[in-house]
Formats: structure tokens, C-alpha cells, sequence
């Protein structure tokens, strides 16, 4: 099997991930059209997310899961940081409502009543959903709206802290219920073929519409992440060779 599959977490290859996935707050600013310090104002007031990834002499840090080497606390004031391309959105969105006249409070409750509402009707166009949000669902199979918005309310907060931006190329309602509900169908299969039976094609097909949706995560992340829980390991199992996220620092 190619060596590239089996890539350890290097710093070289961590930095090489993060480099080519994340930005630093300038560049995020000016993807949002706003100045720096607009921008980290508008993650203060939790309009987006903050640090994705930072490095300081501690090692790597992550919002999905703290330090690489388990050490605790958050990255030190002289690390380098990384922000998710996709707050970008949830900025430009803040920005919109603040020409409007909206304070950073209302801006952020505002993204997150869009969030809210786009939530919900993903929980009725994703075929899988109830399995990744079975709370969601009354015993009719119809979208409870108050279990709904109770749910909602706590991907946007996981959103904000930061897991969904190492996870997600954008995040949306669309996406969030899409990429758990992918996620959460592959595990059932996983954990046991005769509750959720599926075909080869069909495996497949999930694990490519599961792919679209999601970042590599960084080396040291994958192995026990969604993509290497499900589609690494799926593809592994199908014998249909397998993804190669690191190539580029091989």
C-alpha cells in the first residue's frame, strides 16, 4: 500500500494541511470584506468561529481537540493561528445585518435563526437524518420543529466552538445534517451489517457524497475522525484502494 496512506502526523505534514486548508485572520478578513479587527470582533461576538488550528511551543492545537500532545489549556498569545475559509461566510452574512443597522448581538442571533431554520428543512430533504437525529422525528416520521430548533441550537453552538470548521468545507444547515447523517448511517453499517444492509454501490455512494462535504481533517485527526472511521475504512474493506490527503507533503 502506498506510504502516503499510512502518513504519521509530522509537524512537516501537519503544517503542509493546515497551510493549504485554513487561513490566517487577514485573509480571512479580506474574504469577508471587512478589516482584521472587524473580524475578530465578529468571532468575539459569535458571529463565526475562531482559532481552527494554532501552533506554538507546545506543539499543534486543535478546536476538535485541544493539544496533539494532550497537554492542556488553549494556544499561547504568541502562536500562530488558523481560521476555517468557511467562516467567511457566516462573517459576510454578520456583515450584512450590521449595514442594516443590526448590533453584533442581533448579527449573531441572526446567523443563527438562519441556521435554525435551514436546519430544519434539511432534517426533511436528507433521507438518513433520522438516523444521526432520531429526536428530531415524531413517531410519524415527521420533523417535530421544537425538538428541531433544540437541536439546532446545539450544532450552531458546536459550530461556533469550532469542531464543525475542522470537519465541514462550508457549513450550513445542508451540510450539518448532511454530513451527520452520512456519518451516522456509514457507522450503524460498520458496527453491524444486518441492522443497516446495504449494497457495495450503495456503500460507495454514500462515502462519495460523504467526501464531498468534509475536509481531510489533519493527520493525526483522520484515523479517528468521520473520514477515516467510515470512508477509509469502508474503502479499505471494499478493496477499492483509498483517499490520499496528504499527498502533497509526501
Amino acid at each position: 500500500m502506498n506510504d502516503e496512506m499510512n502518513m504519521g502526523p509530522g509537524d512537516d505534514a501537519i503544517r503542509v494541511y493546515v497551510v493549504r486548508h485554513f487561513w490566517p485572520i487577514g485573509k480571512l478578513a479580506l474574504a469577508s470584506g471587512v478589516s482584521e479587527q472587524e473580524a475578530a470582533a465578529m468571532i468575539a461576538g459569535a458571529c463565526a468561529p475562531g482559532v481552527i488550528y494554532a501552533f506554538d511551543d507546545k506543539g499543534w492545537w486543535s478546536a476538535l481537540g485541544g493539544y496533539r500532545s494532550g497537554i492542556a489549556g488553549g494556544p499561547s498569545k504568541d502562536a500562530e493561528l488558523w481560521y476555517s475559509p468557511a467562516a467567511a461566510w457566516s462573517l459576510r452574512r454578520a456583515r450584512l445585518a450590521r449595514r442594516g443597522a443590526a448590533s453584533l448581538t442581533e448579527a449573531a442571533g441572526a446567523n443563527r435563526d438562519w441556521f435554525q431554520a435551514e436546519f430544519a428543512d434539511a432534517l426533511r430533504a436528507v433521507p438518513e437524518a433520522a438516523n444521526a437525529f432520531p429526536s428530531c422525528f415524531d413517531a410519524d416520521g415527521m420533523v417535530d420543529r421544537a425538538a428541531a430548533g433544540a437541536q439546532a441550537f446545539e450544532e450552531w453552538a458546536a459550530w461556533l466552538k469550532g469542531g464543525y470548521a475542522v470537519c465541514l468545507r462550508i457549513f450550513s444547515g445542508q451540510t450539518c445534517v448532511a454530513k451527520e447523517s452520512l456519518g451516522a448511517t456509514l457507522k450503524r453499517h460498520i458496527a453491524d451489517p444486518a441492522v443497516q444492509p446495504m449494497d457495495h454501490g450503495d456503500l460507495l455512494a454514500m462515502c462519495e457524497r460523504l467526501a464531498q462535504l468534509m475536509l481531510p481533517f489533519a493527520p493525526w485527526e483522520r484515523p479517528v475522525g468521520t473520514p477515516g472511521v467510515t470512508i477509509d475504512r469502508l474503502l479499505r474493506d471494499l478493496s477499492l484502494g483509498g483517499e490520499l490527503p496528504y499527498a502533497a507533503s509526501a
